[in-house]
């Protein structure tokens, strides 16, 4: 561009270039004067809320007459390109100095003060810089000081937010509250001021991450070392100043610019003087051996250091401030004077992250689960569509994979933080966090849906409880056979899972767990170890044991968001007193033995989806959209006329009928512990449905009279089907021992139905059984190979056992004339097998039809089919999402240290 005019500015040279766009030195033909024209990045305007923000702010910044902030005469747009014309301002940046050794104490309080003196300015007129670092600050051959790039800084914000591991601000001079996210106001500046003051005097950033991440974690969770320690010379009160400018909590940080900059006046004055307070470190030097300190003074030996600074060698800094420290001590009457504000003895830091391959649907409860020495976060991922656990470390960029836990979904820690306890493969193991193969402990004693949902360490290391089949079971943590613990399914609440031991505390043994009775029905619940009585705490999920004395539990239905903390005794083992919210925005929660709180936020709600129905062709090619939307859609059958569709969806647990026609969509079931998976009756007047896990009903279609009871079961009667004549009534459940079982009615001509009669009952898991059009044959889900795979047999003899997938199957359904059958392979595949009847019954060989994620399911054991087929067999209707997961931010991982501080002024 040098040598073209643009607008009325002829370019004359190019002066640097960045991220944010290119700078040139230009003529002003009109006015005749030297300028600055900076041409913004193309990809910093693509976003046009941003730009128009950004114009905003940068005119308001234009209207800024102060000496230390370079004047902006235009901000202009010409084909297509956006550019600001400012003053040209001649010497160098502050980076650039910085570069050559750090600044005379004079000089560095000079640059900040006067920094400070043009932040007031713009303090004043409710603008805030948000970038505040060296390479924004000009310095002449005089010492003027001038801010560059007012306004600049708001328009990075939505192209860094969007980056993975990023944030707004130029990471080592970003605030704490930047760094976690939180929104910026004019004390934000003063961190970065005291990050470039630091810098000026010791010729070091203050935070020295080697990438943004542990820059991150520094800015949140660390100090800076002293600068009497790195800099012979330095005034105590100096050391206050910048450290007044880098609290952690802004709240508690120096006001005003104006007092900043009053206070490096008042220091420059005092040096001037004589009369400031220097910490002599110079002479400490001679304890440190000669060699360890001639090496560390020749990493650069072409810096030019001010007559005034005596840089301690690196290798000798911590003795240093060891020292320094214990000198700084001595001068703790006169700090009073000029550090007013002292920061909490605990302060509150949070920060976030979300991982990579990170899925919430993965994850039910403990994936943000935090070490108990507060080191390491576990999480669940996904890779090549297969989970696994990962760790990462606080101070990390990115997390490892944890060898041989391919399948799983979720684990739980050893009270010494040295190995994990996890669940895949129908098996119980435990693995090292420094490496080696993992050991399997046991098998799991359910295989199926609900096979692992949670495990805890006892306090002392000697034996897990987990639960499995939604009952918890005790085992050795070195291996063995499990032992059932806990089986209340004579209670209100009979499943119990993610339970959590809690630490001893002068009453008797105990844990802590979810006891569920039914969708919105999760209620905490305490065991007591030494005596076997358990008893129900109150409303909530997935309760945790914090070392302040609480119990933090999240709410009590799986779509809602929310953390609580309940104040608990563990010699009682009862509240003792009112639960208080800590979260808005948070589940799945986990505490370390320090306090720090680890907890899941999926920004609104555990996969809350809105889904519609698609009827698919046999290649899976959509084609129309029937039926109206609902929020996280999930179970689903077509009436036999195929014009009604009976649904259920989590975020109101009940049976829902779909006019396909008008698209309308109509609540049938009201009952408060919920209702799921609907069938239709061959007449197609009544639907049948599991209330609350625990019964089959069966209600008219059109919503007239009350429901009435097929089946009443304390052992989860599930996934039921009808025989196209209407004679039989299939279904699973699980037995005493948690092995899914086989059951079926026989219904007279009187529509009266017979006592549950047992078609298999066998060692392996048997489930989600769908009974051919003409009632002879039932097609189900077993695992007696060790895997699930499809099978048929006779009906209801039993007899011919016939494989009808080779792959893997779930989620069977037939053709209305039982020609041909359907299930899915692996996680998404749709497969169809012909089925002949003329002599005998053989099966085909089975087909791939298409693929679609809308077919896979959270768990490799189905109790019911994501799909149903048209009466020919030409088209699948499936579910698809219309908005939410794709639209919605990616589910984070948020750490919050000392939690509890911020809640300590709360009666109890």
């Amino acid at each position: 561009m040098v040598g073209q005019t643009i607008s009325r500015y002829r370019i004359v040279a190019k002066l640097g270039e960045g991220g944010m766009g290119i700078v040139y030195k230009a003529e002003d033909t009109t006015l005749e004067r030297t300028v600055a024209l900076k041409f913004l990045a193309q990809h910093l305007l693509n976003d046009e809320e941003a730009k128009e923000r950004f114009l905003r702010e940068a005119k308001a910044a234009a209207a800024l007459d102060h000496p230390n902030i370079c004047t902006v005469y235009e901000i202009a747009e010409v084909d297509g390109k956006t550019f600001i014309s400012m003053a040209f301002l001649k010497g160098e940046t502050l980076e650039d100095r910085i570069a050559t050794g750090p600044l005379s104490l004079k000089d560095a309080l000079d640059i900040a003060r006067q920094v400070a003196d043009g932040l007031e300015a713009a303090h004043e007129a409710a603008i805030v810089h948000r970038d505040i670092k060296p390479a924004n600050i000009m310095v002449d051959a005089k010492g003027r000081a001038t801010i560059m790039d007012f306004g600049l800084a708001r328009l990075t914000e939505a192209s860094r937010l969007t980056k993975t591991h990023s944030a707004m601000g130029t990471v080592a001079y970003m605030s704490s509250e930047q760094a976690q996210g939180m929104e910026v106001d004019s004390r934000s500046d003063f961190w970065s001021l005291g990050c470039v003051l630091y810098e000026m005097v010791s010729g070091q950033r203050p935070f020295q991450g080697q990438y943004d991440q542990a820059l991150l974690y520094e800015i949140v969770h660390e100090e800076p070392a002293a600068l009497t320690g790195l800099r012979a010379g330095v005034p105590v009160e100096l050391e206050f100043i910048v450290n007044e400018c880098l609290v952690k909590d802004r709240d508690d940080r120096t006001g005003t610019a104006q007092e900043v900059s009053r206070k490096l006046r008042t220091l420059a004055e005092k040096l001037k003087s004589g009369r400031s307070t220097i910490l002599q470190t110079t002479n400490l030097t001679a304890s440190i051996p000669a060699t360890m300190t001639a090496a560390s003074q020749t990493v650069n030996p072409a810096v030019a250091l001010p007559p005034d600074a005596v840089v301690m060698p690196r290798t000798s800094q911590r003795a240093l401030q060891t020292v320094a420290a214990v000198a700084t001590l001595a001068m703790l009457v006169f700090a009073f004077l000029y550090f007013t504000q002292t920061p909490p003895e605990k302060p509150v830091t949070r920060f976030s992250f979300a991982p990579e391959g990170f899925l919430d649907r993965f994850l039910f409860s403990g994936e943000a689960s935090i070490s108990p020495d507060g080191k390491n976060i576990l999480y669940a991922a996904q890779t090549d569509g297969e989970s696994s656990l990962w760790l990462r470390s606080l101070n990390d960029e990115s997390g490892r994979e944890l060898p041989g836990s391919t399948g799983a979904t979720e684990g739980f820690w050893s009270p010494d933080s040295s190995s994990i306890g996890f669940a895949t493969n129908s098996e119980l193991k435990r693995v090292s966090i420094d490496g080696g193969n993992p050991i399997t402990l046991s098998s799991l004693p359910d295989s199926g849906q609900f096979a692992f949902l949670g495990g805890t360490w006892s306090p002392d290391g000697e034996r897990i409880v987990f639960s499995s089949g939604l009952r918890l079971y005790e085992i050795a943590a070195r291996g063995g056979q499990p032992r059932l613990l806990v089986d209340s399914r004579d209670s209100p609440r009979p499943y119990s899972f993610y339970p959590h031991f809690l630490p001893a505390g002068g009453g008797p043994p105990a844990l802590v767990y979810t006891a569920e009775g039914g969708p919105s029905n999760q209620w905490v619940a305490v065991l007591n170890l030494e005596t076997g009585e358990r008893h129900e705490l109150g409303p909530g999920s997935d309760p945790v044991y914090s070392l302040d004395g609480y119990l933090i539990h999240g709410p009590t239905d799986e779509n809602e968001r929310g953390l609580w903390a309940w104040p608990f005794s563990l010699e009682t083992l009862e509240p003792t007193g009112d639960a208080f919210p800590i979260s808005t925005a948070g589940r799945a929660a986990g505490v370390s033995r320090d306090g720090t709180l680890a907890y899941l936020d999926q920004p609104g709600g555990s996969t809350v989806v809105m889904k519609t129905l698609v009827w698919r062709n046999r290649a899976g090619e959509v084609l129309e959209t029937v039926g109206q939307p609902q929020l996280n859609l999930r179970e689903f059958a077509l009436s036999p006329d195929r014009r009604w569709v009976a649904t259920t969806v989590d975020s109101s647990p009940a049976v829902w009928i779909q006019d396909l026609t008008r698209s309308t969509a109509t609540r049938l079931t009201f009952d408060a512990l919920g209702e799921w998976v609907p069938i239709w009756s061959p007449s197609g007047r009544e639907i049948v449905y599991t209330l609350s896990a625990r019964s089959l009903m069966r209600k008219a279609a059109d919503g007239t009279g009350e429901p009435a009871v097929l089946v009443e079961s304390s052992y989860n009667p599930m996934s039921p089907d009808w025989s196209g004549a209407g004679r039989y009534l299939a279904y699973h459940e699980e037995n005493p021992e948690t092995q899914r079982d086989i059951r079926y009615l026989e219904f007279g001509s009187d529509g009266d139905s017979s006592d549950p009669i047992t078609f298999l009952n066998t060692p392996a898991q048997e489930q989600s059984p769908k009974l051919s059009p003409d009632g002879r044959f039932v097609a189900y889900v077993s695992d007696e190979s060790g895997r699930h795979e499809i099978y048929v047999r006779s009906f209801p003899g039993g007899d011919g056992r016939r494989q009808a997938s080779v792959n893997g199957g779930t989620q069977p359904r037939w053709r209305s004339d039982g020609g041909e059958l359907y299930y899915v392979e692996g996680e998404e595949t749709m497969m169809a097998v012909p089925v002949s009847t003329q002599s005998g019954f053989t099966l085909g060989q089975p087909q791939k039809l298409f693929e679609s994620e809308d077919l896979l399911r959270a768990s490799t054991a189905f109790a019911w089919p994501l799909y149903d087929v048209s009466a020919d067999g030409q088209r699948f209707l499936t579910t698809t999402v219309v908005e939410g997961d794709d639209d919605a931010p990616p589910p984070k991982i948020r750490i919050v240290m000392n939690w509890h501080e911020e809640f300590r002024d709360r009666e109890q």
